[in-house]
């Protein structure tokens, strides 16, 4: 009986508890609102320069090292309960490679073959006012105002296994997979058809 009931509260658990895409679960780019040093996100400092009409922009300042955060406006290795969560989930490589950063339109990442089987990915930002290109490669897209709000580089997942080409892109394709069972939310994962093949409905095809 204790077996039953508690066999029909995990299914329940289960349903009224879906995995959602983790972007979702971040807070947006913050905007300036006073001259000085700013947190933009958990990794980026910048510098928020005031205008003579009293707008602001934002200077990059410093992207904080590994093992570090950017809390009350500098790098520290302070703990943030925010920071500590899903915002720092590292990339997951699957091909050697660069590609865009699924949460912001200004950064893309790279994939090193490190030896042995081993993937490791380093995280780029583009110069000031400019945002990372899927179909070239390359930081050419003219930003105004920084990166809009729920836009993405990469679609937000619906469910696990939602999957479909990069736009500008078709080679590259995203797979939405659970991304730890320590942190149980979506994450588009980011894989290459060979031979440059294109992807299309779970499937790389020759064209």
């Amino acid at each position: 009986m204790k077996q039953t009931v508690f066999l029909i509260l995990f299914v329940a658990f289960s349903h009224a508890s879906p995995l959602i895409d983790y972007r979702l679960t971040l807070q947006p780019p913050k905007n300036c609102t006073s001259a000085g040093l700013l947190c933009e996100t958990c990794s980026e400092l910048v510098a928020c320069v005031e205008n003579n009409d009293h707008t602001f922009r934002k200077d990059h300042v410093q992207t904080c090292p590994s093992g570090q955060k950017c809390v009350k406006g500098g790098c520290s290795s302070d703990s943030d309960p925010f920071c500590d969560g899903v915002a720092d989930l590292a990339f997951p490589c699957k091909k050697v490679g660069i590609f865009p950063d699924p949460f912001y339109c200004n950064k893309f990442v790279l994939c090193v073959d490190m030896g042995q089987s081993r993937l490791q990915a380093y995280s780029s930002r583009c110069e000031d006012g400019l945002g990372y290109n899927i179909e070239t490669g390359v930081c050419d897209v003219k930003l105004s105002g920084g990166c809009k709000v729920d836009e993405f580089p990469v679609p937000l997942c619906g469910k696990a296994g939602d999957s479909g080409a990069l736009e500008g892109k078709p080679m590259e394709y995203y797979t939405c997979e659970e991304y730890s069972s320590g942190k149980r939310v979506l994450y588009p994962v980011i894989d290459v058809c060979p031979n440059a093949e294109t992807y299309e409905n779970y499937k790389c095809v020759s064209k």
